[in-house]
This record gives structure tokens, sequence and C-alpha cells, in this order.
């Protein structure tokens, strides 16, 4: 099981031009779930510019950096399609085939509709690129290693969009969506 979880395929970049350009809706719809994740919070270093990354999470395992979320094709998301950031979102695995860090939600946002995957994208696509190489992460052994990834995923890990509770009202449902998926709330508490 740990291997099969080692061995993502890496999706080709998308070359230059190649991206559907999506509607002001679904822009507007990407911008607020990007507020609603507070993704800026983690993607934005102190006095950097708005989703380029570098903001370092100090963990007992070692330093973290988030990534850049701006479509800057050499550092950021422009090469990316909007299959590799689904991915990402809700299988936590990265374009090139790694497996992605808990930091990054994926655990909540695995439940997130993929249209609303597919907004939160054309959102940060329509930012400025950036070009903003970050530092790599630097995690004590075994933790940087994509066994302990696999080991982590098969232990606490399990994709799937939020289910709707059909003994609920749409009011609570949305909520439960937006606290259980996008939020993620219980990453913290």
């Amino acid at each position: 099981l740990v291997g099969r979880q080692l061995m993502a395929p890496a999706l080709p970049p998308v070359a230059e031009g190649e991206q559907p350009t999506p509607s002001a809706g679904q822009v507007a719809r990407g911008a607020y779930l990007a507020r609603a994740g507070n993704c800026m919070a983690c993607h934005t270093a102190r006095g950097g510019e708005p989703y380029a990354g570098g903001h370092v999470v100090n963990t007992p395992f070692g330093n973290l950096v988030a990534g850049n979320l701006t479509p800057d094709r050499a550092t950021g998301l422009g090469a990316w399609s909007a299959e590799a950031f689904r991915r990402a979102l809700h299988e936590g695995i990265s374009r090139d085939g790694r497996l992605l860090y808990p930091a990054f939600p994926y655990a909540h946002t695995t439940r997130l509709t993929d249209e609303d995957a597919d907004a939160l994208f054309a959102y940060l696509r329509s930012l400025p690129p950036v070009q903003r190489a970050v530092e790599p992460h630097t995690l004590r052994f075994p933790y940087g290693t994509q066994a302990a990834l696999a080991v982590w995923r098969l232990l606490n890990f399990e994709p799937g969009r939020q289910v709707v509770d059909a003994s609920r009202d749409a009011e609570w449902n949305r909520g439960a969506y937006l606290v259980e998926g996008v939020a993620h709330c219980a990453a913290c508490h």
C-alpha cells in the first residue's frame, strides 16, 4: 500500500495560452473560496506579494515553506492544468507526482466539488504572476521523505467529496461544506 502511494504519475505542464478563459463568475467564486480558506495566510510571506509563497510554517519536525500560487510559469502555478490543481486539492499530490505535506490542508480540500476547485484555480490564475522561487522544506529525517508521507496518508487521509446530510437543511449542509472543506477549521480546532 505504501508503494502504491509513492508512484503517482507526473502530469505534463500546460502550454502557454492553453488554459481556457474562465468566466467572471467563476473567478469571483474562486476569490470567495480563497477568502473562506484564507489561502493568503500561508501563501504570503510577511511583507511579500500576495499568494507568492515563502511563508515558513515551523513545526516540531522542521520547517515547511508555502508555495507560490500565482500564475508564474517558472515558480508558481502557471504551468499547472486544472486537472493537476484538482489532484493537489483532492488527493494531496503535486503536478510532478510528489506527495504533498499535510500542512497543505488537502485532507479538508478533498471535500471540494470539481467546480469549486476549478473556480479557485481560475481565481489564482487571474492574479498577477510573481516570479518568486521559495526555499525548500527543511525537515528532520524521516519526516522529509515521501515514504513517511505515504505512511501518514495511510493512517490519516481519506479522500472524498463532501456528502450531503439529507436529514439537515441546505443552509446547514452549506455551512458543513465550508467548515469541513475549504475553510479547514478542524486543521487547527
